[in-house]
């Protein structure tokens, strides 16, 4: 089997790696690595190291740095898309350009969200374009932030098969294993909604529902994913709604709690945005993945926040080879799976994957304490789409304007101000 991983240059990709690496279905293995020139030195670091995690393993594997674009597509069974455009710079722009506004600066929410997204979409077309000539067949995981947002470009504008994947929501479900001291394959986790934006509805144990014993016991109190900390007043919001809301929705409804968090970080005696922590991170990983007695996955990646990214790649691309089929959240094409959205719109929800493809199940309409965030958030990332794809002035504001973190007319014209001024060679002219 080929993979393609574009991207390569993450300090993720180690995390995909070892994902890979020993599993059966997948033998004999064939890994390119793609990156940009500027990632291209990081990409051949992590090259030699994961080829001495595949010797350490026994494994026989082919894992290389290829540069040129098409000839790592070419007869690729799988794209995994991981890239960042504009590398982790950008992203720290992303942050901080909205707290100039007072607005909520964060990579895949609000405005700091916006900004990644018209960045990215136009690569990811390119990327899907490219795989349209190079491997027609092949299968787009796409990690590439904001991930529902990109794959919803990618599945409207290309005929390119693609699937956006995120580690939230498998943290989500292995927090509810711990919480009720059982194996993770004994808790079934119903989800709805979108990327960052999904509820975990019901909660089942061998079958028996038991969320709301569990939220009458009070049980969810521990902070779910690293780098979104824990709200005070988060229970008291699980038992309001009767759901788990992903960690990412405290942005909306601890709106004030979250931003000031994000200023005091930003601040000059602050730590610095989560793109600037991030980026020391990565200095501080590469320099492990250089050593040449690292040939394992090492303990310090955890810091980068990106537990069980591959563990939901692979079971995805297992079911999608033929090893059996499994029911797990995805971002993918609605098709009347939650009556409420656009049929073609993609969302976050359990799907069932098996050679044949994805399906999403029946949901039904949303939750209606929940309907109108959902539904707005969409219409904000559907607009968001076109203004891309249509390089249209006029619909990136209206985007903005649909967005509930933005906060009205004003800051979505200073915002699409900004975008144009430092992001004009990733995004093209609007009109």
């Amino acid at each position: 089997m080929k993979l393609t991983v574009v991207g390569a240059g993450s300090s993720y990709t180690p995390e995909i790696i070892d994902g890979l690496l020993g599993q059966a279905c997948f033998d004999p293995l064939e890994v390119a690595l793609y990156d940009l020139p500027e990632g291209a030195q990081r990409a051949q670091i992590i090259c030699d190291m994961a080829l001495r995690m595949a010797k350490k393993r026994g494994v026989q594997a082919r894992i290389y740095v290829e540069q040129q674009l098409d000839r790592a597509l070419e007869g690729s069974r799988f794209v995994v898309s991981q890239f960042r455009a504009g590398l982790l710079q950008a992203r720290v722009k992303d942050e901080r350009i909205p707290l100039k506004y007072s607005l909520i600066g964060q990579e895949t929410t609000g405005a700091g969200g916006f900004f990644n997204a018209m960045r990215t979409i136009p690569a990811a077309l390119d990327l899907a374009h490219r795989m349209e000539q190079r491997c027609p067949d092949a299968w787009m995981i796409n990690f590439t932030n904001p991930s529902g947002i990109v794959t919803e470009a990618v599945c409207r504008y290309s005929k390119i098969r693609c699937v956006g994947l995120c580690n939230v929501p498998y943290n989500m479900h292995v927090d509810a294993a711990r919480l009720l001291g059982a194996d993770v394959s004994r808790v079934y986790c119903q989800m709805v909604g979108l990327n960052h934006l999904s509820f975990i509805t019901q909660i089942y144990l061998d079958g028996e529902p038991v969320l709301k014993r569990m939220i009458r016991r009070k049980m969810f109190t521990a902070q779910v994913v690293k780098n979104i900390p824990k709200v005070a007043g988060v229970e008291n919001l699980i038992e309001r709604l009767g759901m788990v809301p992903s960690p990412y929705l405290q942005y909306y409804y601890f709106e004030k709690e979250m931003l000031e968090k994000e200023q005091a970080e930003a601040a000059p005696d602050g730590p610095g945005t989560r793109g600037e922590q991030i980026l020391r991170t990565q200095d501080q990983l590469f320099a492990i993945y250089q050593r040449p007695d690292v040939c394992e996955k090492p303990k310090e990646l955890e810091m980068r926040g990106g537990a069980y990214y591959s563990t939901v790649a692979t079971t995805l691309m297992k079911a999608l080879t033929g090893a059996g089929p499994v029911t797990t959240p995805v971002n993918y094409k609605n098709m009347g799976a939650i009556s409420d959205l656009p049929f073609d719109s993609v969302v976050e929800t359990n799907c069932l994957v098996d050679i044949n493809g994805i399906q999403p199940l029946s949901f039904g309409p949303l939750p209606q304490v929940v309907r109108g965030l959902v539904q707005h958030v969409k219409a904000y990332e559907t607009l968001t789409v076109e203004a891309s794809a249509e390089h249209s002035r006029a619909k990136a504001v209206a985007a903005l304007l649909e967005h509930p973190l933005v906060h009205g007319y004003c800051n979505a014209e200073h915002l699409v101000e900004e975008l144009m001024h430092y992001y004009a060679p990733y995004v093209g002219e609007l009109r």
